[in-house]
């Protein structure tokens, strides 16, 4: 999903941040997986910070903040013409979407040198389908409007004034499907984790990607 691409590049950043040395006892993949989803998606810096050299609750916080950001300027405000303080707003919304999720990681299997499968059991959540039938909802509603002489003014004036309106009910419209939500069956989703020639790990890109479609369930609304 190309919306996905920007919020890619900053896990690809977290991901690669998370280095393990190469004497001791043996990599965690289950718990190296745990961390950066807790990161992701709770904002949950504690068990990261043990697996981040140099790594400060600070820090690791702006990078949640950062991915929270990028998902919701990429998929949620796209098009939208907001104010700032309203873009914050709504990263605070989704963030608060992104700590309901229901996850659990189950044990890693080594496929191979330095290479793991950790299964993740999901349970869906169905928030941004909700939210797109109340957008359209909304959408329809307004191209009534629009066809009954609402709006005043030239094409350009009425067009501006349309797209305002959108944005004005956009943050309602997701704060009420995710007061409503609800989570679908249980699911489980693979991620390959492998490290580099310098003990770098790092969870595959398009199996992260996948985990998140799915859990947000994504994939079922297209685009």
């Amino acid at each position: 999903m190309a919306r996905l691409k920007r919020c890619r590049l900053v896990l690809a950043v977290l991901a690669v941040m998370f280095a393990v040395g190469g004497c001791g006892s043996g990599f965690d993949a289950s718990g190296y997986t745990a961390a950066i989803l807790d990161l992701q998606f709770q904002g949950d810096t504690k068990n990261a910070r043990t697996l981040v050299a140099g790594a400060t609750q600070k820090s690791l916080s702006e990078m949640h903040q950062e991915f929270i950001l990028s998902f919701t300027e990429s998929y949620i405000t796209d098009g939208m013409e907001i104010a700032e303080a309203d873009e914050e707003r709504f990263a605070e919304l989704t963030a608060s979407v992104f700590a309901s999720m229901r996850y659990e990681v189950g044990e890693a299997k080594e496929t191979g040198k330095k290479e793991y499968e950790v299964p993740v059991a999901i349970q869906p959540v169905d928030t941004f389908l909700r939210y797109k039938d109340l957008l359209t909802e909304d959408a329809l509603r307004i191209s009534e409007k629009i066809r009954k002489g609402k709006y005043k003014g030239s094409q350009e004036q009425i067009e501006d004034q349309v797209m305002e309106e959108i944005a004005g009910h956009a943050y309602e419209l997701l704060e009420r499907a995710h007061a409503d939500s609800s989570y679908g069956g249980r699911q489980t989703v693979i991620l390959k984790v492998r490290s580099d020639t310098s003990d770098i790990y790092s969870i595959d890109e398009d199996d992260m990607d996948n985990l998140i479609k799915k859990i947000l369930r994504l994939d079922e609304i297209g685009g």
